[in-house]
């Protein structure tokens, strides 16, 4: 049992008093209110509740699910969202397919064992490709918005595709395009207030957060110059707010 599974199992036994049961996933985490739908049936959601391929996972604006999946897969479905789960294939240590769809609001995705062209997920506006990674995704209003923690990904809209491969990328996807801002683009601060889990995650266990999540959503700082240069002289000019004690250069 690796450290994820031994340290949910004891989450759990802690919380329940029972051990998990066998199921594609398990929500380890849960903060109300939250629902698991199948066709008409809805149940609310509990710390070892399970969830199955054909449930789709609603939460209230104030709840989340975090979801650990057989081969280590961690889902977050954040408040206000409906994420379905379409396809969990299971082969060996792994699984050979494991689709998921984020039908509207935010996500965080970290994947686990299985070979990453197993990992499909889709939006109701473009399709997401994993190459071993972990991001933000986030849903609504005819776009898609993803935000690049580590590894890589690539999102599409039909044939236009941007690749994700630098922490703190974010791609998005609106009408019929698809785009990339790194931290050189200026509308980048544009859309970064849509990524919030990152501000909340201190109520989500451990294995759910991302380490310095939060430095993604500012710019980081410019770097600093010991003094400028006055080009007329070719000498250091005084600091601004400094007083000047080169007769020479005031």
């Amino acid at each position: 049992m690796n450290r994820f599974a031994a340290y949910f199992a004891v989450s759990s036994l802690c919380l329940t008093g029972t051990a998990l049961a066998a199921a594609e996933g398990t929500a380890v985490g849960v903060r109300p209110d939250a629902l698991a739908r199948a066709a008409s049936d809805e149940r609310v959601l509990f710390v070892g509740s399970d969830v199955s391929v054909g449930e789709t996972i609603v939460t209230g604006p104030r709840g989340n699910v975090q979801l650990l999946f057989d081969d280590q897969t961690r889902l977050v479905v954040g408040p206000g969202s409906t994420l379905e789960i379409e396809t969990y294939l299971l082969a060996g240590s792994g699984v050979d397919t494991f689709a998921v769809n984020a039908l509207a609001g935010t996500f965080r995705f970290i994947s686990g064992s299985s070979p990453k062209s197993a990992y499909s997920i889709n939006t109701p506006t473009a399709s997401i490709a994993v190459r071993g990674t972990e991001f933000d995704l986030t849903v609504g209003g005819g776009r898609s918005f993803v935000l690049l923690y580590e590894g890589a990904l690539t999102i599409c809209r039909s044939s236009n595709c941007v690749n994700l491969t630098n922490r703190c990328d974010i791609g998005t996807v609106a009408g019929s395009s698809a785009n990339l801002f790194s931290w050189r683009d200026d509308e980048r601060n544009r859309v970064v207030p849509n990524f919030p889990l990152s501000n909340i995650q201190s109520s989500f266990l451990p294995p759910f957060r991302v380490s310095g999540g939060q430095a993604c959503l500012v710019p980081p700082p410019q770097p600093a110059s010991g003094s400028l240069v006055d080009r007329s002289t070719g000498r250091p000019a005084p600091a601004q707010n400094q007083p000047c004690t080169d007769p020479q250069n005031c």
